[in-house]
């Protein structure tokens, strides 16, 4: 079976308003120590079978170029060719001096946290670039043979309209990359944003947005394969497909989750913890509904559709194609298009 390996990086050389991943405010002591129980950790799995390595945050390139080196040494050793390897960063940290080591430690998938190219909206998340920066970036990484690029896009921005998205929308697919992702904005307590009491946009703003992206990038040759994900053809994230088709894969480092041997698990967020080798905190072990749960909760989200065989599910899966909701193609149900927007709507008849 493939597995997938994430690896987390927590630290951030500030904090984002509506971030809420495991995140620590960049110390260099702090991840010099952090890279020795993260080679511990990934010492401690006989790691095997893996298609797929995608290294997360926080912030990876937040680290000095000594830890960044440092930090693809250690992953290199799983590396195998054909793989999918896939790195994160910002754009204001990932310099070409930081490219420059993709290419020699194989990583061949750079993931992007733009999220607006809207200025006054960047200053507002407290993003450190403006649009020229990812520019730059951009083709820096293609300059330095990165060529399979993720951008991540925030919708239903406070104070964003639908005119101020089609603008973002123009330019990202104006650039030359391989793949979007893009989340309307959540608003979670313990954010900047919660704590100000920021309000979400209401239901049919975001709706009218989430329609307008899954139109304007369809014409534009980016195919929706997950509810919030888009790809020109054969660049879909190999890696998140593993999450998507409920395979196994490794979480390494703070905050982590993961899947093995019938154990779903999460890795403490607090460092201090971490670092003593405390790394577990939780452990979910899969009964067979469960497995069943988990295919449905998340193959749902793919427009590959999947099989289900448990006539509890197959009769609540045609209730709903009765209404519109759910087709079925070459024995494979999936989410129409028109109806992925209420997914969890969805879901909830399904599962609950």
């Amino acid at each position: 079976m493939n597995k997938g390996l994430y690896i987390h990086i927590p630290f951030c050389s500030h904090i984002c308003s509506y971030c809420d991943f495991a995140k620590v405010i960049y110390r260099e002591d702090f991840v010099n120590r952090y890279l020795l129980s993260l080679e511990k950790e990934l010492n401690s799995y006989d790691i095997k079978d893996i298609t797929s390595i995608y290294i997360g945050g926080g912030t990876p390139t937040s680290l000095n170029l000594e830890q960044f080196e440092r930090l693809l040494i250690i992953v290199s050793k799983y590396f195998r060719e054909g793989m999918s390897y896939t790195i994160e960063g910002n754009v204001e940290n990932f310099d070409v001096d930081k490219i420059k080591l993709l290419d020699k430690y194989h990583v061949n998938r750079v993931s992007i946290g733009v999220q607006t190219f809207d200025d006054q909206l960047l200053k507002l998340l407290n993003r450190k670039h403006n649009k020229e920066d990812v520019y730059s970036l951009v083709n820096n990484l293609i300059k330095y043979n990165i060529r399979d690029i993720n951008l991540d896009l925030i919708y239903a921005l406070p104070n964003q309209n639908l005119d101020m998205l089609k603008k973002d929308l123009a330019i990202i697919t104006s650039l030359p990359i391989t793949h979007i992702s893009t989340y309307s904005l959540m608003v979670n307590p313990n954010t900047v944003f919660g704590n100000k009491n920021v309000q979400e946009q209401d239901e049919d703003n975001v709706r009218e947005m989430y329609d307008y992206i899954y139109e304007y990038l369809k014409e534009k040759g980016f195919n929706r394969y997950e509810v919030s994900n888009f790809s020109k053809a054969n660049y879909e994230s190999k890696h998140n497909l593993i999450y998507w088709r409920n395979q196994e894969y490794y979480g390494i480092g703070l905050g982590a989750s993961g899947y093995l041997d019938n154990i779903r698990y999460d890795n403490t967020r607090s460092l201090t913890k971490y670092l003593e080798g405390k790394t577990r905190v939780n452990e979910e072990v899969l009964t067979n509904r469960d497995k069943e749960f988990y295919h449905i909760m998340l193959g749902l989200r793919l427009q590959e559709g999947i099989e289900v065989d448990n006539e509890l599910y197959v009769s609540k899966l045609n209730d709903l194609i009765k209404k519109g909701l759910i087709e079925k193609n070459n024995e494979k149900y999936k989410v129409t298009d028109d109806n992925l927007f209420i997914l969890d709507y969805i879901l909830g008849k399904i599962i609950l």
